[in-house]
């Protein structure tokens, strides 16, 4: 981490948690140069959400009332397939695990060069099919776009607050006069924003501390050369610290992409020729964000990738297909965290807790529990489970 960064998003999270509302204020006008006399004029009102839609593409909004759809009915198939609460008993004792939706999230929708209407449906909808009864919007003012207002009222959200940045991630997390905290954070944003997110840790949840976007493509001799050369570019497009592989044992394509890709670009993109079976293992070991399987008979190969954010399979399934539209989050692990952990889903905002009902209690049992606390010195341990007796009741 930038010494710099850190010092700088330290600074303004204790300025807020000290000062609150008049701190808020402050950073708004210095990084966006808005003045908003009181804390309360940055939220969005009703009006101006449902007025949002006259101003939105029509194209556009098919666009999102389509992949809304799609992604709705990936989450509500998700959730009907995530086992619910359960219990188990024997003669003793009832245990179990039953699940409860997390009560308050924040999405924090970038809003750098482009506002993000897509991250509005890629995080707010897992939310919402899983339960979360409160759902806050949090975006930086000048991207305050007609497209995520649209898109937040199609998801069904209409506390939205036009603060950007470490001073969104401090106000949501620990609360302003204005401002109610949230338990949980979540959403993509710049390196200022993930440090908040890190800082913050631990008062509220997270999602991912997420790096820079990444894909690994494999490529048959039968995939088109310019599907690979567009899904490259579409990647590093992102900004100049993403990351693209490449692994192809054709040397007519690797060469073809090799004239073709601006040498500025090529810094950001690694070419291998190997075979499929040394791609996959390459795969493995880096644990891409998005993986593209460029190839005629992608289910050969995706029994044997372990390590990867999202596997788009074929030679039609550009990673775009999932950044909009079709139904998975595109919320998803980055810098080779894809080894052990998983994009956003319904799960992200489902909590569960044990369930322990000790029915009947005899003298073995007691023993039992006893000689674990006597092992560990916890004498009162043990005496909390010696008083009882032998029949609840």
């Amino acid at each position: 981490m930038n010494t710099d960064i850190a010092k700088a998003v330290s600074d303004i999270i204790e300025d807020v948690k000290k000062n609150g509302d008049n701190a808020v204020l402050k950073y708004i006008k210095k990084f966006d140069g808005i003045s908003f006399a009181l804390l309360k004029d940055a939220k969005v009102s009703v009006k101006r959400i449902l007025s949002a839609e006259k101003n939105v593409d029509k194209k556009l909004k098919k666009a999102i009332l389509s992949s809304y759809k799609n992604v709705k009915a990936f989450h509500q198939k998700e959730y009907l397939n995530i086992k619910k609460n359960w219990f188990f008993s024997d003669k003793s004792k009832t245990v179990g695990q039953m699940y409860n939706p997390i009560e308050s999230v924040a999405l924090y929708v970038p809003g750098g060069r482009f506002s993000y209407p897509s991250t509005v449906i890629m995080t707010a909808v897992a939310a919402k099919v899983a339960g979360v009864k409160r759902i806050v919007i949090v975006t930086p003012p000048k991207k305050m776009s007609d497209d995520v207002l649209f898109t937040a009222k199609v998801c069904g959200i209409d506390e939205i607050y036009s603060i950007g940045g470490p001073v969104a991630i401090a106000a949501i997390a620990y609360g302003t006069k204005t401002i109610s905290p949230v338990n949980m954070i979540v959403g993509p944003g710049n390196a200022y924003v993930n440090e908040a997110k890190r800082l913050v840790f631990g008062q509220v949840g997270i999602d991912s501390l997420a790096g820079p976007s990444e894909v690994a493509i494999i490529a048959d001799n039968g995939a088109c050369r310019d599907y690979i050369y567009y899904d490259l570019m579409a990647q590093i497009e992102h900004d100049c610290m993403s990351k693209a592989y490449l692994f192809c044992a054709s040397d007519k394509i690797i060469g073809y992409l090799k004239q073709k890709i601006d040498k500025q670009f090529l810094k950001q993109i690694e070419m291998h020729k190997v075979s499929i079976e040394k791609a996959v293992e390459r795969v493995n070991e880096i644990a891409p964000e998005h993986l593209e399987l460029l190839v005629k008979e992608p289910k050969k190969i995706v029994k044997y990738i372990r390590n990867a954010g999202a596997v788009f399979a074929g030679y039609n399934t550009a990673t775009a297909v999932g950044d909009y539209w079709a139904g998975p989050s595109h919320v998803l692990p980055t810098n080779a965290s894809a080894k052990y952990s998983s994009g956003l889903s319904v799960m992200t905002f489902l909590k569960r807790s044990s369930y322990i009902e000790l029915k009947n209690i005899n003298s073995e049992i007691k023993n039992q529990i006893a000689d674990f606390a006597d092992a560990e010195g916890l004498v009162n341990h043990k005496k909390s489970i010696e008083v009882r007796k032998e029949q609840c009741k």
